[in-house]
């Protein structure tokens, strides 16, 4: 008989140091955040190492060994805000989280503000990754978020996926036989409000948004099979909108370099802000009115040059990205709000 994939469950927790594996499936309050899935997991990266061949030798490849070994891959979901608060506090790298009430699913409301941090070291994860009904479980000691991908369409659910980079992992061991699983609300395209230049004139048909981190994940050394280090090198963002104009604006900002142009101009490229707000219809508590939410603000992005794509008698859209930028000042890149049920990011 075949092993089945839903009956596997993957599982995170901030280290509080590193090669310090944290236990998700440990009893409350010491518990992480196992997440529903939609496909997807970690996995070992492993090449043979072949020799060349050698004038006298034979034809054949005469053996092989096997190289270094990196774990890494992407997990799919629906956006639920317990889970993606931890995927972007360790993505982004810093959080204030504000908590109001005292009981999960009574009166208990949290706010947490992410923002990315300067450095190059971000918080790592421990990982439990079980999969199939007894195929395998995994742990995953010292995992980074690479990357973070999310979308939204009108007649969707609010979902994403994340690059997960491990240095060590360890198989063969017990699976959590009850996980704290996020089942919490999902999002739907219909709650959510896209903002461009701090106005909602156009009319925004659906979006996207890419994070990432940029970590080298193939820095090995002499005498050590696993990765060496996870370091963060220029991060990257950018939001992407489908968007019904009402106006030749927004395109002469991208391409003539200003929304009065009527030719192109020098001069810097066009900044504005861009921001999403979506939330649930279900309230996080029993006793509270608030929602559970997800809400992006970038403060400054330029808006890459695209093409108007008129065609036959299609009403034209313009696929815009918005490409994030931080000039030297303390405001940062973007700010994340989530609210949830939780007290704190696990």
């Amino acid at each position: 008989m075949g092993q089945g994939s839903q009956s596997g469950h993957i599982g995170f927790k901030t280290q509080v140091a590193a090669g310090a594996f944290l236990d998700p499936g440990a009893a409350d309050p010491d518990q992480g955040i196992f997440a529903l899935t939609r496909g997807g997991s970690l996995s070992g990266q492993r090449d043979l190492i072949e020799p060349d061949p050698e004038i006298g030798g034979y034809r054949d490849t005469p053996g092989a060994v096997l190289g270094p070994i990196s774990y890494s891959g992407t997990i799919e979901w629906y956006a639920r805000m317990e889970m993606l608060a931890t995927l972007f506090y360790a993505a982004f790298g810093d959080v204030v989280s504000t908590p109001t009430g005292v009981t999960q699913g009574v009166d208990q409301v949290g706010s947490h503000v992410i923002t990315p941090i300067e450095s190059s070291i971000l918080p790592l994860l421990s990982v439990e990754e079980h999969i199939g009904e007894s195929l395998e479980t995994f742990r995953y000691t010292d995992c980074a978020v690479n990357a973070i991908s999310l979308e939204l369409d009108p007649d969707g659910y609010f979902m994403g996926s994340s690059d997960l980079i491990a240095l060590t992992a360890l198989g063969g061991v017990t699976p959590t036989a009850v996980p704290e699983t996020d089942s919490t609300s999902l999002m739907v395209g219909t709650n959510a409000t896209v903002t461009i230049g701090g106005v909602t004139t156009d009319i925004v048909r659906s979006m996207s948004l890419e994070f990432t981190n940029n970590l080298e994940d193939d820095v090995f050394e002499l005498g050590s099979i696993t990765l060496a280090d996870l370091t963060a090198k220029r991060r990257e963002l950018t939001f992407n909108a489908t968007i019904r104009p009402v106006d030749a604006a927004m395109w002469r900002e991208a391409v003539f370099g200003s929304s009065v142009a009527t030719g192109p101009i020098n001069g810097a490229a066009v900044t504005t802000d861009v921001a999403l707000l979506i939330e649930s219809f279900v309230a996080v508590g029993s006793g509270v009115p608030d929602v559970f939410s997800f809400e992006i603000n970038i403060p400054v992005c330029h808006i890459e040059p695209f093409e108007m794509g008129p065609s036959g008698d299609d009403v034209i859209e313009f696929d815009v990205n918005f490409k994030a930028a931080r000039p030297l000042v303390a405001t940062p890149l973007a700010t994340v709000t989530i609210v949830n049920d939780l007290d704190a990011v696990r």
